[in-house]
């Protein structure tokens, strides 16, 4: 009697490798979102400056963060065509790395409106929350994420949302550091990857949709006040010159 055939499984199951080799390991969709960021913010960063930045990331991810590994790793990214290194050391993204940092980015940003908007957590935490939920984000995830949070333009700490068509800085916004004294912003953006400023900053409601009046600037000390919908407070120049802030407009 002849033996039953089994299912051809072959097909299926080189599909499911394909696709999983196709998806870039967390290691470098790491590199690719710190890396578009810095192409956000118009920067080609040096070796240094990504290794710098690469460890303000949670010690969650896991990254090797000395100087030869990141160099290692910019030499295989440069094998998958991700980023050149140009003749004046600046790290640039391909057009391919574009487009995969815009999809890490795009997952990250929807994920931290995930944990705020969905889950009520803090915004001090949705940075870290964000990074272990992108990695493992599908493509249906993302639509039906973007349809339950209404489609969002910017994530909560103000960075576009790619593919939702709003562009990088606003029109005649600034960062803080170049605020004019009495006049009254809106916050545009804020730095993310600070947790105990994050607190501070979202304590004094100085975030993003936020109102704020620059009531005092003292540079020989290195210090502003500045007056919140929730408080006066001070703060150094270098935090805010990573600020955003835009003029509120007319009623």
């Amino acid at each position: 009697m002849p033996r039953p055939r089994k299912a051809d499984t072959t097909s299926s199951s080189r599909n499911r490798r394909t696709n999983v080799s196709e998806r870039l390991s967390p290691v470098t969709e790491n590199y690719l979102l710190s890396l578009y960021k810095m192409w956000e913010a118009e920067e080609s960063p040096t070796l240094t400056q990504l290794t710098e930045a690469l460890r303000q990331l949670p010690p969650t991810e896991e990254l090797g963060t000395s100087v030869p590994s990141v160099a290692g790793m910019l030499r295989r990214m440069q094998q998958q065509g991700l980023v050149d290194v140009g003749g004046d050391k600046r790290i640039r993204l391909t057009d391919k790395g574009r487009e995969e940092g815009g999809n890490i980015a795009l997952r990250h940003r929807l994920a931290e409106w995930m944990v705020v908007r969905l889950l009520g957590m803090d915004l001090h935490e949705a940075h870290i929350e964000a990074h272990q939920l992108e990695h493992g984000m599908s493509e249906a995830l993302v639509t039906k994420l973007k349809e339950r949070l209404g489609n969002p333009t910017h994530s909560p700490f103000g960075w576009p949302i790619p593919g939702s068509g709003a562009t990088g800085a606003t029109p005649g916004s600034m960062t803080l550091d170049s605020a004019d004294t009495g006049t009254e912003y809106v916050v545009d953006r804020v730095p993310e990857e600070n947790a105990e400023l994050l607190r501070f900053l979202d304590s004094a409601r100085l975030v993003p949709g936020r109102r704020m009046t620059l009531l005092e600037g003292m540079p020989y000390l290195g210090v502003m006040q500045v007056e919140t919908e929730a408080d006066r407070v001070s703060i150094g120049y270098d935090v805010a010159r990573q600020i955003v802030v835009r003029p509120t407009e007319p009623e």
